[in-house]
């Protein structure tokens, strides 16, 4: 019966995929009015506290809870990739020791105490051909939750980002009148809003981690509360060393960060190079850093450099912080990255090197907002420079925009000024413990009840 359900799935998420070219020519003539509201949820937020009316948005989602199954109350939760699941093991140390924790994720669910039925994150996929070659993988999952659901029933489903395969488990809980909690909401507001109906029927509430976010997903019907950046957290928890930084500040520096999967690198790196070396014949002493966190894209980038012939380039591996805080210009490409570059206050320049045609067309007919660059959308006016585009000749616009941030000082102030002002948009670190607290006023645990 169990496989007959994940067949039957299967089936509809495949007709869904293939339907996906009619959704978009359905959603067309209606761009401009996606793109209308996108713009005034930017409005509404810039023009209001973050936090405002949190509570009561989530008051039809608090409404939800129901008497528990067991002794304890049982909270499933779930991360498909490793930095979902540094997210999903930090809630979990977060909360009281007084209920039963059943993951799917990795070691890192593993160590905070959760019971892991299925290595989820150890299998994350991206795009069509990544989720053909893990589909077996994926179909055993979703097996093992159904089985899950039926035999060990939880009180409440938090899913954490990963929106692809966890918008079928949320309507998998939902049919089953299990209440579920979404952690980082999805970016519908960007591409693919027609996606908003399904995404309103999959989960009884959504948590942002961008301001403006909470106001589009209300506007959709959908429960929505900001709880703050985990990127403030990360900073607060291990801030850059000052002497550390001060010693990268002896020389100015340039750093480049060309993105965290493979093709972004491929498609960023060269560029970048090209962009570093226009600043160099202005400032011969540059300093060119690419700093990366993810081990396992050293060698691939290192052999970028060895082809390239970049002896001049300093890769380092591990924490960005110090080079962030210390840099003198950050070039990034769009995303975590290039927020957690401007929250660190220095001078950045965003990029998004667009491949292919379809990526090209998707940009100028879809997307629904006037910035890709998250500090931009925060402040709601360009405080970053921002470049997407698709051929070589972009990166003679990124140089010119990087020029001034190098050498003008009434540029670089400016730019700075708009960066602390989107830092405190965000307001102050604790989103962690903001999401334990709404799981546990959901679950009527006691709060005072010590912590694993």
């Amino acid at each position: 019966m169990i496989w007959l359900i994940v067949l039957a799935t299967l089936l509809r998420e495949l007709v869904r995929a293939f339907s996906v070219p009619l959704r978009i020519l359905w959603y067309l003539p209606f761009r401009h009015s996606w793109r209308k509201l996108a713009n005034e949820a930017l409005e509404a937020a810039h023009n209001r506290p973050a936090d405002e009316g949190g509570d009561d948005a989530l008051a039809k989602f608090f409404a939800k809870a129901q008497p528990r199954q067991g002794d304890r109350a049982h909270l499933f939760i779930s991360a498909g990739e490793a930095s979902g699941e540094l997210h999903a093991a930090r809630l979990v140390q977060a909360l009281p020791n007084n209920l039963r924790v059943t993951a799917f994720g990795g070691s890192q669910l593993s160590d905070a105490g959760a019971d892991v039925r299925f290595g989820l994150s150890e299998h994350a996929v991206m795009g069509v051909v990544g989720v053909l070659k893990q589909l077996p993988q994926i179909l055993r999952a979703f097996a093992a939750y159904l089985r899950m659901l039926r035999a060990d029933k939880p009180d409440l489903v938090v899913l954490v980002d990963y929106p692809g395969l966890h918008l079928v488990m949320a309507k998998a809980a939902k049919r089953r009148k299990i209440p579920v909690l979404h952690y980082i909401a999805p970016q519908y507001w960007a591409w693919g809003p027609w996606r908003m109906r399904r995404y309103r029927r999959a989960v009884d509430a959504t948590l942002t981690i961008l301001p403006f976010e909470t106001e589009f997903f209300r506007r959709q019907n959908v429960p929505a509360a900001y709880i703050g950046h985990p990127l403030l957290d990360e900073i607060a928890d291990d801030p850059p060393d000052d002497a550390a930084v001060q010693e990268v500040r002896k020389k100015k520096t340039l750093v480049i960060m060309p993105g965290s999967r493979r093709a972004e690198i491929q498609a960023n790196l060269e560029g970048m190079l090209y962009v570093a070396d226009k600043l160099r014949e202005r400032d011969p002493d540059l300093r060119i850093v690419l700093p990366h966190k993810n081990p396992r894209r050293t060698e691939m980038i290192r052999s970028i450099l060895r082809e390239l012939n970049r002896t001049d380039v300093e890769h380092h591996e591990g924490p960005l912080g110090t080079w962030l805080r210390g840099a003198h210009l950050v070039l990034a490409k769009s995303g975590t990255g290039s927020l957690e570059a401007c929250l660190h206050g220095n001078p950045t320049v965003v990029v998004y090197k667009l491949r292919g045609l379809l990526a090209t067309m998707g940009y100028h007919n879809i997307l629904s907002v006037p910035w890709i660059a998250a500090a931009n959308l925060i402040a709601n006016r360009v405080v970053a420079p921002e470049h997407c585009f698709a051929g070589h000749a972009g990166w003679q616009s990124v140089v010119r925009d990087a020029e001034p941030l190098w050498c003008d000082e009434k540029a670089r102030a400016r730019c700075v000024k708009g960066l602390a002002e989107v830092r405190k948009r965000l307001g102050v670190p604790g989103a962690t413990n903001r999401v334990a607290a709404i799981v546990q006023r959901f679950l009527e645990l006691d709060p005072k009840t010590p912590t694993t």
